[in-house]
């Protein structure tokens, strides 16, 4: 499938076509992370649209930097997942906790653990949340800086979009625990691309009152549940996967300089049909509620007009092209005075 003229003569549509084209040539994870903000961007009303410079480029170029972080922060990882099975096991009821709340009941519970260890991603997206509002409106009254805008919103669209995998809410993250080694990459990435190179896929179905209606606090956590509850049924369907798709019809591909495991459209097809097919779903809400939240960070920010900016820079336009190392020194060189 090749991006037509007609998604090309739209301003959104080059942006699709850009995110189709770096599919074929990016790294793992890469792709369906931008490709999201990508969709998002139709989600958004016309107002907040243009008070983010009119342009989803910047957006859908920075949808990845929370995952690039991880190789130099090394409190980046936790940002992105809640064990929240692990933290049962643990007898620890965290559902709703603010912050210091989390921290007392480990403490409480003379647990060894911390709460970093099983993940901190409700408490992040609240965090990330109110960041992008005061980027929107910086305390000492100052022009928003659109920069810090869109970075703050990418983080922000991340780690929702991270939230809406079920494996992201397990210990058992890549079924290391149940003999599925392979399975957070198959979910998360696999059968999103090869959703994403279908021509019949279908379009996201409108946004209703209720996803439209974000909360900081709690609407993270009934995402989070949301996917933990899928858990089950995902480890259950990968192993039905796996007897009737033996390793021989997975299939390899070259990704750089290794050769890494990969299902083939034929067993993806599979995967889909014993997933029913909820994939497309979730990546879908994922969409949806990362342009409430962005719409509702703005709202609460007294919805000001459009910070001056220029356009997308020549760096971000290119980082879009090119492979995710390649991409994220190019950035680096971008955000440097």
């Amino acid at each position: 499938m090749k991006p037509s003229r007609a998604l090309l003569s739209d301003p959104v549509g080059r942006v699709l076509a850009v995110a189709w084209i770096a599919l074929v040539m990016s790294s793992w994870g890469f792709v369906p992370h931008r490709h999201l903000h990508a969709k998002v961007w139709a989600f958004l009303p016309l107002e907040l649209r243009l008070a983010l410079g009119n342009d989803p480029t910047p957006l859908v170029v920075r949808a990845t930097d929370a995952d690039s972080r991880k190789h130099t922060d090394s409190l980046e990882a936790p940002r992105h997942y809640l064990d929240l099975d692990d933290a049962h096991a643990e007898g620890l009821d965290l559902w709703g906790l603010p912050w210091s709340g989390a921290q007392q009941l480990l403490e409480e519970a003379d647990s060894s653990s911390s709460v970093r260890r099983l993940g901190i991603l409700p408490w992040q997206l609240e965090w990330s949340y109110w960041r992008l509002v005061k980027a929107w409106a910086p305390s000492d009254s100052s022009e928003p800086d659109l920069d810090k805008i869109v970075r703050a919103a990418a983080d922000l669209g991340h780690y929702l979009g991270d939230a809406h995998v079920p494996l992201h809410t397990s210990g058992n993250y890549d079924g290391q625990r149940t003999g599925q080694r392979g399975i957070h990459a198959l979910w998360e990435t696999h059968a999103v691309e090869w959703l994403l190179s279908r021509s019949e896929i279908q379009a996201c179905p409108p946004c209703d009152a209720a996803v439209a209606n974000y909360d900081p606090v709690w609407t993270p956590w009934e995402i989070i549940l949301e996917s933990h509850a899928m858990v089950p049924e995902v480890l259950a369907a990968e192993r039905t996967w796996q007897s009737m798709c033996n390793r021989d019809g997975h299939g390899f591909r070259r990704r750089g300089r290794t050769m890494q495991l990969a299902p083939t459209a034929e067993s993806l097809a599979v995967w889909d049909s014993l997933t029913h097919g909820h994939t497309w779903p979730r990546y879908c809400l994922a969409s949806q509620r990362i342009a409430a939240a962005w719409h509702s960070a703005w709202v609460e920010a007294g919805a000001p007009r459009a910070p001056r900016r220029p356009r997308a820079s020549w760096r971000e336009q290119l980082a879009l092209y090119l492979p995710r190392r390649w991409a994220d020194w190019l950035l680096r060189i971008s955000s440097k005075p």
